[in-house]
């Protein structure tokens, strides 16, 4: 993987970590889901379980991509013979 390629994966799931941690955060709820806040396309009910359901799901993704292009060094093992 090209070192571009890795920077912007990293930055794309740091910023679905900032979308998902605002959305987590949504002050404003709705009992009966007719008010809401659009996200990467979807429309998300202001209700608890909707706004945590979805920004968990993207906080998640967000953690995945950015892991993804360290995971060769983060989860390298020594090979030494000793």
């Amino acid at each position: 993987m090209r070192i571009a390629l890795k920077v912007l994966c990293i930055a794309c799931g740091l910023y679905l970590i900032y979308q998902g941690y605002s959305t987590y955060t949504f002050s404003a709820r709705s009992p009966d889901g007719s008010m809401g806040v659009y996200k990467f396309g979807f429309f998300i009910p202001a209700t608890d379980y909707s706004l945590h359901l979805y920004g968990g799901v993207f906080i998640l993704m967000g953690v995945l991509l950015t892991i993804t292009p360290l995971g060769k060094y983060v989860f390298r093992r020594n090979h030494s013979s000793r």
